[in-house]
């Protein structure tokens, strides 16, 4: 049972982030960001960004808890916006927490997963209807944070939009706080529910959106393949094209995300 998580406890949050983005300690500078916004939780995709799209500067630093990663749109397509969530849940959903405050209506969250299911390779790009959770942030949101949930349309569109020059599988998918104890009885207790790649914010960040009634879906590209047994090879890194395969992804979140704002 959840006992982090009070239903009846209506009292206000000593600080939210509403509050904190016209604090000195967030930005004196009033910022509105556009309806639609993918939270990058992964490195280098704002750098291939900015090297392979004409991009505009929203804010050089957006006003988070935490971290402070700039915010950017497309000169020709502004109503999108494109940032970089913080590593792991709490970062990540203090970020979230700021694009939320600061106007976001929809949230597209695109990263990394380790797969341990034969059934996904590296390069495949994974978006779950469902997400396990083992991480603590969702505990803190809901009463029973098991499982968070991908809005289903907005989760049907995005497999739609990202099918068109990527393998995409819908399986479900867990989310840790602990990079290194991600042992092979664990894998094989996560695959025994259904689920076959790892990443470290996904279910939180979608457990917040559902909190909030923001639809939210995620697009995990498969980065590293772990094994299935103590006779399989040591765990790996990408593949030999994984450089290649990342900027075709992070290309192809770029035009969905633009293809799910013209639609609305």
């Amino acid at each position: 049972m959840n006992t982090w998580f009070d239903p009846a406890d209506f009292s206000r949050p000593v600080i939210t982030a509403q509050r904190h983005v016209t604090s000195r300690h967030g930005s004196a500078v009033p910022i509105t960001l556009p309806p639609v916004g993918v939270l990058f939780e992964m490195g280098r995709a704002l750098d291939q960004l900015t090297q392979d799209f004409t991009t505009e500067v929203i804010a050089d630093r957006l006003p988070c808890f935490l971290d402070n990663p700039p915010c950017l749109r497309l000169k020709d397509h502004p109503q999108v916006c494109f940032t970089k969530g913080g590593y792991g849940a709490p970062a990540a959903v203090d970020t979230l927490e700021t694009l939320l405050a600061l106007g976001e209506k929809k949230v597209i969250i695109a990263g990394l997963c380790g797969v341990f299911d034969p059934r996904v390779q590296v390069g495949d790009v994974v978006i779950p209807t469902r997400i396990h959770s083992e991480e603590g942030t969702s505990r803190h949101y809901a009463l029973d944070a098991t499982w968070a949930f991908a809005h289903p349309e907005l989760c049907a569109k995005l497999r739609e939009a990202m099918r068109k020059t990527l393998e995409v599988k819908a399986f479900d998918t867990v989310t840790t706080d602990a990079v290194y104890r991600q042992t092979l009885n664990k894998e094989a207790y996560w695959r025994s529910l259904g689920c076959v790649g790892v990443d470290m914010e996904a279910s939180a960040l979608l457990q917040v959106c559902a909190c909030y009634h923001v639809p939210a879906a995620a697009a995990l590209l498969a980065s590293d393949g772990h094994p299935l047994s103590e006779s399989e090879g040591d765990w790996d890194w990408g593949s030999v094209d994984f450089a290649a395969v990342r900027r075709q992804y992070i290309h192809q979140i770029v035009e969905a995300s633009v293809q799910l704002a013209q639609r609305d």
